[in-house]
């Protein structure tokens, strides 16, 4: 079997503090380079941005994250509260009021994770993502290195065993997960008032099915 390592740093713009997808990117290149299984590390290169795995398809989770972020570090540039229960400024702010909690936010996530690579695509679940977490308000100029390790698209024989029952549920959350990315509609959340949309009623039903499988 022959393994092969390949190395790529994505270059990316992020318009401010949020969410960047990162999975057509990554997946894009796997392609490029004709790998088929392996481990795929990613490094963040910077003290201010993050990586994280979450919620794919309800706009609303990222929403939460950031809000919950601020609650815990906010980024006005008043710093921690002192023994006296009064804020102080943080001491490093040659960068803006928003640079040392961008710090503190990434100390709390993670700058690197490792994904299984599987048939050519990353081996996420229905409802992942992989997203480049900007905490920074104006956003940056910001790099992910991608180092790939495993075997070529050459190879007939598989890392591991899978049975075909493994790979049908494996391209059926694929087509689940597209359908549902092909008919999302951003602004439904907004607009529907509380009530279930057409997607809310097809992740419920989704659930159900997969409830009754296991």
């Amino acid at each position: 079997m022959e393994w092969v390592q390949r190395l790529q740093v994505l270059e990316l713009r992020t318009p401010g503090a949020g969410f960047t997808r990162l999975n057509e990117q990554i997946n894009a290149w796997i392609a490029s380079i004709g790998v088929q299984q392996g481990v795929l590390h990613l490094t963040c290169l910077h003290t201010s941005a993050s990586l994280t795995i979450n919620e794919n398809a309800d706009p609303r989770v990222l929403e939460d994250l950031s809000a919950w972020m601020e609650a815990v570090v906010p980024q006005d540039g008043r710093g921690p509260a002192g023994a006296d229960g009064r804020r102080h400024r943080y001491r490093h702010d040659d960068e803006g009021p928003d640079d040392m909690p961008a710090h503190i936010r990434t100390a709390l996530t993670a700058q690197t994770m490792s994904l299984t690579v599987d048939q050519g695509r990353l081996l996420l679940g229905i409802w992942q993502a992989v997203y480049l977490w900007e905490h920074r308000t104006l956003g940056s100029q910001r790099r992910v290195s991608c180092h790939f390790v495993g075997a070529s698209s050459g190879d007939n024989a598989r890392i591991q065993v899978a049975t075909p029952q493994t790979l049908l549920n494996l391209r059926n959350s694929e087509r689940i997960n597209q359908a549902i990315q092909d008919r999302f509609d951003p602004q439904a959340w907004e607009s529907s008032d509380g009530s279930d949309t057409e997607v809310d009623l097809l992740i419920d039903r989704l659930h159900q099915i997969s409830d009754e499988q296991s």
